[in-house]
């Protein structure tokens, strides 16, 4: 009788381990999600990738991860908007961009696009440097008055902080052509 116990316990063992892969490894599932693409800003370049990656996957705080973090800095962030709009944009501060882009909202149709030309490096120094570049941008947001497609000129100012992050500290802006700018769709979110 005991081994007959010992036998079917066996045999039940054997049948639940058998029947089920309780025990073994499986292979790991494909995310469901893309991971956003932040990379240390090390250098003055990374913040540009940093900065066009946030915009076309509409990411909130690796946008302003690429802005100046006033905590790690003795500079505030400064945003100097084309000339059609000196007076929205006088007591503007980080805050003010990190709104003004959460409210451009999720793409709604199609993927943001940014586009940089005749991108040119000056001033550079051992701890700061600047860029000025035309600029192309596409966003497709939800708001039907409010253009999808604005293009100019920016002149960005970039700096190393003391935790050795580079970020920009201050942005200028300037119409190009009689389109619409960067600061009119800021002003309008």
């Amino acid at each position: 009788m005991k081994l007959t116990a010992i036998a079917m316990l066996a045999t039940i063992v054997l049948v639940i381990h058998s029947g089920c892969d309780l025990f073994q490894t499986r292979d790991p599932e494909t995310p469901t999600q893309s991971v956003p693409s932040r990379k240390p800003p090390d250098t003055p370049d990374i913040v540009l990738e940093n900065f066009t990656a946030a915009i076309q996957q509409h990411n909130v705080e690796n946008y302003m991860f690429c802005l100046v973090d006033t905590e790690a800095s003795t500079r505030t962030f400064s945003f100097i908007p084309s000339a059609d709009f000196q007076g929205i944009f006088r007591n503007w501060r980080l805050e003010d961009e990190r709104r003004s882009f959460q409210n451009l909202g999720p793409p709604v149709s199609g993927v943001p696009y940014v586009n940089f030309s005749n991108l040119q490096q000056v001033n550079r120094a051992s701890s700061t440097v600047e860029f000025t570049m035309d600029y192309f941008l596409f966003y497709p947001h939800l708001r039907s008055d409010v253009t999808k497609e604005v293009k100019g000129y920016m002149h960005l100012y970039l700096e190393i902080d003391q935790q050795h992050r580079w970020s920009i500290y201050r942005w200028e802006d300037t119409k190009t052509v009689t389109d619409s700018t960067w600061s009119f769709l800021k002003a309008h979110f």
